[in-house]
């Protein structure tokens, strides 16, 4: 049953539930924003950031100092990071049978379209270029968490910890 506005006629969007969203961005500033959208889109839980391509992948394979969190649920991923490419990310994450579920969403500066072909030949779940305005990019950040915190169906956490912890050999998150 959905709430219907009574100025418009319109269904109300629902409230997106509560879900583990890893940012991955080098830009102080853009990681700034990002979280802050996040925030004003109602994402007041299981908000985690990593700076560097290298830390998203030892924060996804749970390796120190980051074996206790908990597995994202989405990962908004910037392609631009430092050591270790976005694109390399993208494809370890894609290719691990334990991880590959996790949807991500690919943000980038450019939309050239070899990076947008790269993004979707790795199995990308998104590609957006980012919004040079501010009130723009809160309303993408708004529509991307809308969507993926409640249109769309995720694989339950509890399970896809499981399955990470037995296939990659990884300590078992305490509960």
């Amino acid at each position: 049953m959905s709430i219907v506005s009574a100025s418009s006629g319109l269904p109300l969007p629902t409230i997106p539930k509560q879900i583990e969203v890893l940012v991955v961005q080098s830009n102080p500033a853009d990681t700034f924003l990002t979280m802050a959208a996040f925030e004003a889109a109602g994402l007041t839980s299981g908000l985690r950031c990593v700076s560097e391509g290298r830390d998203a992948l030892s924060y996804v394979l749970r390796k120190e100092p980051f074996a206790d969190v908990p597995v994202p649920e989405l990962i908004f991923l910037d392609l631009s990071e430092p050591r270790v490419s976005g694109l390399e990310v993208l494809k370890v994450i894609k290719s691990t049978p334990a991880l590959m579920h996790i949807p991500i969403v690919v943000a980038a500066g450019s939309d050239d379209p070899e990076f947008v072909r790269s993004v979707y030949a790795l199995n990308g779940n998104c590609f957006i270029r980012k919004p040079g305005e501010l009130a723009e990019f809160v309303r993408f950040i708004q529509s991307c968490y809308h969507f993926w915190g409640s249109v769309v169906t995720l694989a339950p956490v509890e399970k896809a910890q499981r399955k990470a912890t037995k296939r990659l050999g990884m300590p078992r998150p305490n509960s």
